[in-house]
């Protein structure tokens, strides 16, 4: 049973940090594409009738309004205007709500314990993803930790242009004063560069293709196998260091 946000006691606020979601919170299935993949996909095709989704390699760390502008744009739509990019999104949305069910996410790691121990430790716990607020929502629920998250605190896909933009709204949401420091977790180079742009530090997360190398060429402060206890020591090992 999946319970409603339910947050952990916290310390004195000491720092902000935000957590994206693909491929550092949440993976799809072993095989095949992700649930989010083939709702994402199936909305373009609806939408341009044409059936060319691109290279998806060219999606991680992409904000999904980025994604719906550039299969508008592989379809044929150059310039498409912002109502016909929300409007894919919607069908996007309504695609993933249906097929999470068949292509279910879990969790990677173990994001309870690293939230658990963050916030003990003073920080203020929040999201940083691509994904539009509706799609984290779904996607958390339907991995069973959505129960770790306030989506009040964090900034998504609909929440700017560009991955800085988001995390510069998920902090400011999290830390209206703009006074703690702020560290970024995430899988993708530009996970990284988002947060270096914003000035923030970031611990990287290795998935798939994105390796330990990558992330750290890419300029991450820190590099982690996955999200869980050992995240949480280093978030506060860099925490203490500034």
């Amino acid at each position: 049973m999946i319970r409603e946000p339910d947050q952990p006691a916290t310390g004195p606020p000491r720092f902000v940090v935000l957590f994206d979601i693909d491929g550092t919170l949440v993976t799809g299935p072993p095989r095949g594409p992700s649930a989010g993949l083939l709702a994402m996909n199936r909305a373009a095709e609806l939408l341009t009738g044409v059936d060319d989704t691109g290279d998806p390699k060219e999606f991680a760390g992409r904000t999904d309004t980025q994604i719906a502008r550039m299969l508008l744009q592989i379809a044929g739509e150059p310039d498409p205007p912002a109502e016909r990019v929300g409007l894919l999104v919607n069908h996007y949305v309504e695609g993933l709500a249906e097929l999470v069910e068949q292509a279910p996410y879990s969790p990677i790691g173990d994001p309870s314990a690293a939230v658990r121990e963050l916030a003990a430790g003073g920080g203020i716990v929040g999201l940083g993803t691509g994904n539009v607020r509706s799609g984290a929502d779904i996607k958390l629920t339907n991995a069973g930790i959505r129960n770790l998250f306030d989506l009040d605190r964090g900034g998504f896909g609909d929440d700017g242009k560009s991955r800085a933009a988001v995390l510069r709204v998920g902090v400011h949401r999290c830390d209206p004063t703009g006074e703690l420091p702020v560290l970024i977790v995430g899988d993708t180079p530009r996970d990284v560069t988002a947060a270096l742009e914003i000035g923030a530090l970031c611990v990287g997360t290795p998935y798939r293709r994105n390796t330990a190398d990558i992330l750290g060429t890419a300029g991450a402060h820190a590099v982690v196998d996955e999200v869980g206890p050992e995240l949480a020591r280093v978030v506060l090992s860099l925490v203490d260091a500034i």
